[in-house]
Formats: C-alpha cells, structure tokens, sequence
C-alpha cells in the first residue's frame, strides 16, 4: 500500500464542509490535509492559504512546506470534486496506473489549440509583458523548456493553419475563423510563441514525493505571475520532471458537469444525503465534479 497525502482544495473558505470531508475520506485515506484559503482555524489538518482560488497552484505552493514528508504520492483534489468511494489509498495508484508517476487527466499544447480558445491570447502571449518576478532566472529557457516537452512526445510548431481546427472537436467553423482573423489582425503576422505552455484539469492532479518539491516550487513561481492555473500546474508537472500518466492510460475516467441541469439530474436520486452518495459512482468512474457537500446532510 503507497502511503497517500490527500490535500482537498478549497476554492473558498468554507469550512462548514470538512467534517463531512472526513466523514467520506477518513477511513479511506491515512492523511489527509485541508488548503483552505485566509482560514484562522489552528487544526492540524487545515493549512491556511493566502492566494486567490483562481490561481490555486499558488495553494500547492504555499502548502509544501506544511504537508508531511513521509507520503509517497500527494494528491490534490478539488473540495466539489468527489472521488468514487471504492478508491481508497490501498488501490488508487494502481487503479490508475501511475506508479512512481504524476497524474492529470490530459495534458494539452496551448499552441494547438484553435483560435477560439477562451485562453488563447492570455496564455500564447505569457512572458510578453512586463513582471516583477525575475522568471528569466527561474524558469527553463525556451530551448530547455521544448526539450522537456519533446520529451513527453510534445513537440512546438509556430501558429498556423491547424489552430482553426483546434484540438477537442476539430473541424473549421466560422467562431475560429473570424477568431483568428482577429488575432492576425491585432498581431500581425505573430506566429511565434514566446514561452509555450500546456494545459490540463487541474482539479485532480497527484504527484509523487520524488518531485513534489520541485512541483510546489513551480507552481509558486507560477502564482507569483498570474497564469492561469490549468497552465500553470501541468506545466509544473512537466517542469518538474516525473512521468506522468493521463486519464486514457488508466481504467477510470473522471465526470465533469459545466451544466446546472444536468448535475442536478445526475445527483438527485442522491436526495442530498452523503450516505447516499456512492450510489451515484459508475464502476470505472474516478470522480463526479461538482458535487456540493453544502446541500448534504
């Protein structure tokens, strides 16, 4: 059995919901830890964060130094985000087949990625601007960086004809390409891209002891200049250098529900009621997100 710190995010202060946290998690897993943002609370297992939830790396960071150091894997997983009660510590490494590995459900290049993109030009235009923060001295260097991506089978190209296809659901659409009509028009012919970035889920992510300090210490530089955090943790992961596993090398595959409708249909034969919760879970699904414990008793 790998020894497993569980670290649960909080994206804000709601506190009301950890004991029902340790009701789900706490036979399951040994250590578990609770990132809580501006939280005065003196318990143990709560780990007061100063950061903005949208930039949660900066919560990986500010936590390292107060997470144990004796779990082999570290697991960050979203307070709305449930885990199927069959996983416990005893089986999830192996459940998802990252021995010795990171975990994330997908890893993305950003410079694939259409014209359309809600994060586009934010993260393809990341390092163009001023920062106080010295990155030059603390990050890879272009060349390094696409080394370590090459060496995840990611390889760089400049922008161009595939980015009105884009990545999810290929295919031209007149979004992308009045979209990227719009980036040449306010960039010119700017097909280079300064610093390339991945993205992938980042609210459910697991990292091995081996690299969980190097992991931490780029998600912090990473807080400190603002990028988004899908970018900002898998390309931590990558920086860091473990292996990483993603969702279509394992057997269990993660839900997400971006539809109020429809989590609400899913959940209801629940009855708002966290007993009744692991009647909810499919055999091979990793987790249901969201699931907001507030409305359970």
């Amino acid at each position: 059995m790998s020894k497993i710190c569980l670290s649960i995010v909080f994206n804000h202060k709601f506190e009301e919901n950890i004991p029902k946290l340790r009701k789900f998690y706490g036979d399951r897993f040994s250590t578990i830890r609770y990132l809580s943002p501006f939280s005065r609370s003196r318990k143990p297992d709560v780990i007061p964060i100063f950061e903005a939830s949208v930039h949660f790396q900066g919560y990986f960071a500010q936590a390292f130094t107060h997470l144990p150091k004796d779990c082999e894997y570290y697991v960050f997983c979203g307070d709305d985000l449930i885990l199927n009660p069959s996983l416990n510590e005893s089986n999830l490494i192996e459940a998802l087949n990252c021995k010795h590995s990171s975990y994330i459900k997908y890893l993305n290049p950003i410079w694939e990625h259409s014209f359309a993109w809600h994060k586009f030009d934010e993260c393809n235009q990341f390092t163009e601007k001023e920062y106080t923060v010295p990155y030059q001295n603390l990050l890879p260097s272009r060349k390094e960086l696409l080394i370590i991506y090459e060496n995840h089978g990611l390889k760089y190209r400049n922008l161009g004809f595939h980015n009105f296809q884009g990545i999810k659901e290929k295919g031209i659409t007149t979004n992308r390409i009045k979209s990227g009509v719009s980036y040449f028009f306010r960039n010119g012919n700017k097909r280079f891209i300064n610093y390339p970035l991945v993205e992938g889920y980042s609210d459910f992510v697991i990292v091995p002891r081996s690299h969980i300090e190097l992991f931490c210490h780029y998600c912090g530089i990473f807080a400190a200049m603002n990028l988004w955090v899908d970018a900002a943790v898998a390309t931590s992961l990558l920086l860091c250098g473990s292996p990483i596993k993603t969702e279509n090398e394992s057997n269990y595959i993660g839900t997400e529900y971006w539809n109020n409708a429809a989590i609400r249909e899913r959940l209801k034969s629940a009855n708002n009621k966290l007993d009744e919760i692991e009647k909810l879970f499919k055999n091979n699904e990793l987790y249901i997100h969201p699931i907001k414990l507030s409305a359970y008793n």
